[in-house]
């Protein structure tokens, strides 16, 4: 294995814990556009504004070993995906401020908690399109992007698959939910996590089968070998998929069934882009190998991310033992 290659289980790491924690963060910020009770706005508040800043810290490491590490994908990914980028990051910086802010208010406040969902909402879209136009290709001349501010569209398949992403963490919020929650909102929670389960496998079967016509992204002759890696997501991804669903339509007792489902969801998910790319970070040309920095800079990266991530690790675990248990709604919160 190259050196290159196992830095990219840094990368990999950082990504699928982002997507998993501070993805059911946005997903409940999502839900809050949809529910009117402000009892149930605030309760869904609770359940976040505890772990938040923790879950979005795995962002700030993905940026951090993606600039440091291949700062050739940087280089040609940023000036394509600004448009999208810049949002995002707005985003996230109003709905961790709104999240400060309805701390200071009794009950739901109408500004900053229409905030933190729309916020939710914006963040969640931009990561999924972010992901579209980057599976899909994008152009490049010398290591430098060669395309225009909405090449990353690719005629709309950054929008199928920002829809994707929103009814993923939408599903992931919801299973959240059901797990932290009782009475009317976990019921409500599992309602809408029936319909969420089906947005999402028509958005991710869509996306799927869409990828190679959006743009640069071609199976090349040795795309047979992958094909274990294929079966074995999509296997994963539909039982997830069905768990989740059957979970939520039963209202099982055990309520840890939809979270474990969307985790096999996320892995399926995983398992079928990595098949598609790997080793192409930017299709349909720039590899881990060619966008790698010099070895002794990986060397130096992967020493730094080996003594801090456990770190990372130690303090988030320990803050999901103390915050175990069921979220009950605020004493302060009152109906809107």
């Amino acid at each position: 294995m190259r050196l290159s290659d196992a830095y990219m289980i840094f990368v990999f790491l950082a990504f699928a814990m982002y997507i998993v924690l501070d993805g059911y963060d946005l997903g409940i910020g999502v839900l809050t556009l949809f529910e009117r009770d402000g009892l149930r706005r605030r309760e869904m508040h609770e359940v976040v504004s505890w772990v938040w800043d923790g879950n979005e810290s795995w962002i700030v490491l993905i940026a951090l070993t993606l600039w440091a590490g291949v700062p050739l994908v940087t280089g040609v990914a940023l000036p394509a995906l600004y448009l999208v980028l810049i949002p995002m990051l707005w985003s996230l910086i109003a709905r961790g401020v709104s999240l400060e802010l309805i701390d200071q208010h009794e009950g739901w406040h109408p500004v900053w908690g229409r905030l933190f969902g729309v916020g939710s909402l914006v963040a969640a879209f931009c990561q999924g399109a972010v992901f579209g136009g980057l599976v899909a290709g994008l152009p490049e001349r010398g290591g430098t992007f060669a395309g225009g501010p909405f090449t990353f569209l690719h005629h709309g398949y950054a929008v199928l698959t920002g829809l994707t992403a929103v009814a993923l963490y939408v599903v992931a919020g919801c299973a959240w939910l059901y797990l932290k929650t009782d009475g009317d909102l976990q019921l409500r929670a599992a309602r809408i996590g029936r319909v969420a389960v089906v947005a999402l496998a028509v958005g991710t079967a869509a996306s799927w089968l869409l990828a190679t016509s959006a743009g640069s992204v071609v199976l090349h002759p040795g795309a047979g070998s992958r094909l274990p890696v294929w079966i074995a997501g999509a296997l994963v991804l539909a039982a997830g998929l069905g768990l989740a669903l059957r979970s939520f339509a039963a209202q099982v007792r055990n309520e840890w069934l939809p979270a474990l489902a969307t985790l096999a969801v996320y892995a399926g998910g995983l398992l079928l882009a990595g098949g598609l790319l790997y080793p192409t970070l930017v299709p349909p040309r720039i590899t881990v190998h060619a966008a790698a920095s010099p070895h002794s800079s990986l060397l130096f990266l992967m020493i730094g991310l080996g003594l801090f991530v456990p770190i990372i690790l130690t303090y988030q675990t320990y803050g999901y033992i103390v915050f175990r248990g069921k979220v009950g709604a605020s004493e302060e919160a009152t109906p809107s």
